[in-house]
């Protein structure tokens, strides 16, 4: 990005950021999730710092927070309420460590005081000779609001501390409201028939500011210390927390001492997984200089202090810059938009890239290059684009629109189809060369899918594998990896010995994964892993002996599109879909190679199921289970009986909740589905 660039792009983070701040800090609402302001404020910082002859006086780095509400006394703070500069990925601890070092000359040693970053409102509590005296808000950092009537319907906050401490002392610390208060909380408001609260932290930011403490009272409030200023000095950071226990107040239970950044990254890799299991919300650690003549030392920058920085734990949501959108040629032919973003870290992992489904959706919430958009993870699995931040919009942007070819080829949209599709029998017909990049394309997206975890999981045959194979014209469909040899591998780049007697070994092996296992693999369309086990327990209806995988395909042939129909769960469309695969004589030619191959895909005689605990009913699975796979999940219900489908309805009978359930178990409580979890399965097994 050069100067102009720079100039321009941060004119519109300050705007946005601004408006974001004076909304919530001001006026007590919230346009932008917390997670995805972070992100841009975080872009700010780091863009200013390389270019920072354009920093401004009002920058949002330079300030905390809005100024103070109307409708309180105004206080200013004794000693400024400074804020902490964030950081978002373990290199950019090590930098300030380095930072740390520079300033002091040598590097430090004298360790590192971590303590979990509560996600709730700031407040300073002044203590008079031990007698609560005032509660002030942070307000801009130099002047806050008297909110000490409120404060003192807080009873985690002391009117006199527990020990004498003579003449002025200030308690910095942190209001809250636990996660089960809030739950309560928005019960009660649901009883009412009024509006629920968004989240826990506006919750308490809102409470403190109400002018009628008998409301504040019934909020549920709650409060940790963790600074001292004034009336008493101390050795280190810790020392502080030991002193806010004495004189009676509570402190985030679960700091620890760090010698090293090594220990601070296990600490923080810790909690960023168990903080879910937390009473409150944290969103993620601050981590301090431990010894406090080194950090008052260290002095201040700006609006935070240089020996203390807050990680934040992968948001849930963020925002990033959408670098290009690309079209991706699928398995059907199919046509999938992807965002390609500049790559950001969310919920625990980096995302740049995220589907964009289909022109519809681009054009529904008006997708362009170049936009800043928020991201978030459904379910905390899938990275989709939640919205654009048109404020950020650089000029000179043009909606977008599908070109009308790829590699030459005709880009077509069958009526009544969200989808755009290359036409393949148009392209096969064709025999050109970009033809033939299509179908190769094609090609490798099949492979791909047959080889999938949930097909026929063939260990070492992933993307750039199949890729390669392909390009190397080594294979033309499923049915050539089976004669693949160790001594073709070996003249495909990347493969050595082992790598290639090892996916010789497990394509070998995938002969015998369940007939179930292959239908899906096949990527016919419209039938996903469900319906292929529909169809292969219909194959063992009635029959007492194994089925051969030349027996199956010959009673599919035989099918008729009324037979199809009538299979419990395949309606009129993937009875069609199925039906016109098993007559296409091209597919049927692959099938039989599979059959010459040695292909088994055995079928044991299906027994019916009279008892077990998912008997006749329905179960959805969401979320990840600690003690099987999804796959492994699902096999363990139908043998018990059950069936599985992939949404919640009012059919459903149950729904096997995991960590990081998503929108089906919203939907499960709101139709009161029996929700089991992890533990409760296993007890029914």
């Amino acid at each position: 990005m050069n100067h102009e660039q720079a100039t321009e792009r941060l004119s519109k983070l300050r705007t946005e950021i601004n408006l974001q701040r004076y909304n919530v800090h001001v006026l007590n609402k919230e346009d932008m999730s917390e997670a995805a302001l972070d992100s841009l404020k975080h872009e700010l910082t780091q863009l200013e710092q390389e270019f920072p002859d354009l920093i401004t006086p009002d920058s949002p780095s330079q300030r905390v927070a809005g100024k103070a509400m109307e409708g309180f006394k105004k206080v200013t703070h004794q000693s400024r309420m400074l804020s902490l500069n964030d950081v978002f990925s373990y290199p950019e601890l090590n930098v300030w460590e380095e930072r740390t070092a520079k300033l002091l000359g040598q590097p430090y040693t004298g360790g590192y005081y971590a303590e979990l970053k509560l996600d709730g409102f700031a407040l300073s509590l002044i203590y008079i000779d031990g007698l609560f005296s005032q509660a002030v808000t942070r307000g801009d950092g130099f002047v806050g609001e008297d909110v000490t009537v409120n404060a003192r319907t807080i009873e985690a906050i002391p009117l006199r501390l527990s020990q004498a401490v003579p003449g002025r002392v200030e308690i910095r610390g942190e209001v809250y409201i636990a996660k089960k208060d809030f739950a309560y909380i928005n019960a009660e408001q649901e009883k009412k028939g009024l509006p629920t609260y968004a989240n826990p932290r506006n919750l308490a930011a809102g409470s403190m500011r109400q002018l009628d403490p008998q409301l504040v009272a019934n909020r549920r409030l709650s409060f940790f210390g963790y600074a001292v200023i004034g009336g008493k000095t101390f050795a280190t950071h810790a020392d502080e927390h030991t002193f806010i226990q004495e004189v009676g107040l509570p402190v985030e239970p679960h700091s620890q001492l760090c010698s090293t950044l090594p220990q601070i990254e296990q600490f923080l890799a810790t909690w960023e997984e168990k903080r879910k299991d937390l009473a409150y919300q944290t969103d993620g650690a601050v981590i301090n200089i431990l010894d406090e003549g080194v950090f008052k030392e260290l002095g201040v920058i700006g609006k935070a202090p240089r020996g203390a920085v807050a990680f934040k734990f992968s948001a849930e949501q963020t925002t990033t810059i959408v670098k290009d959108i690309v079209l991706r040629v699928g398995r059907t032919g199919a046509i999938t938009p992807t965002a390609e973003f500049e790559p950001v870290r969310i919920a625990g992992t980096t995302v740049a890239r995220a589907t964009l489904h289909n022109a519809d959706e681009i054009a529904r919430k008006d997708i362009r290059i170049g936009d800043t958009v928020i991201i978030q993870k459904a379910g905390d699995i899938i990275p989709e684009v939640l919205e654009v931040v048109l404020s950020l919009r650089p000029s000179g942007t043009v909606p977008y629109l599908y070109p009308e070819t790829i590699h030459g080829v005709p880009v077509i949209r069958r009526a009544g189809e969200a989808a755009h599709y290359v036409d393949v029998k148009a392209v096969e017909a064709a025999g050109s060369d970009e033809g033939d990049v299509v179908l190769s394309e094609i090609l490798k997206r099949k492979i791909e899918h047959y080889a999938s975890r949930g097909a026929m999981d063939i260990t070492g045959l992933g993307e750039k594998v199949v890729a390669r194979l392909v390009d190397a014209d080594l294979v033309s469909s499923f049915a050539e990896l089976y004669i693949l040899t160790k001594e073709q591998l070996l003249t495909v780049e990347g493969f050595a010995e082992l790598s290639a007697e090892n996916l010789v070994t497990a394509i070998k092996e995938s002969v015998d994964k369940p007939l179930a296992k292959l239908l899906f693999g096949l990527g016919i369309r419209h039938v996903g892993s469900e319906t292929a086990i529909t169809l292969a327990r219909y194959l063992g209806v009635g029959i007492d002996h194994q089925l051969t995988f030349s027996d199956a395909l010959n009673r599919l042939r035989t099918l008729t599109l009324d037979a199809f129909e009538k299979l419990p769960d395949v309606g009129p469309v993937v009875a069609t879909s199925l039906f016109s695969y098993f007559q296409n004589p091209h597919e049927q030619a692959v099938l039989d190679q599979l059959v010459a191959a040695g292909m088994h895909a055995p079928l044991e005689p299906l027994q019916k199921v009279t008892v077990g605990p998912f008997v006749g009913k329905t179960v959805v699975l969401t979320g990840t289970l600690a003690a099987y796979s999804r796959e492994e999940a699902s096999d363990l219900i139908r043998k018990a009986g059950g069936k599985i489908s992939t949404s919640v309805s009012a059919e459903t009978d149950y729904l096997l909740a995991g960590e990081k359930a998503g929108s089906k178990l919203t939907k499960a409580e709101e139709l009161e589905v029996a929700i089991l979890t992890e533990e409760e399965f296993a007890g029914l097994l």
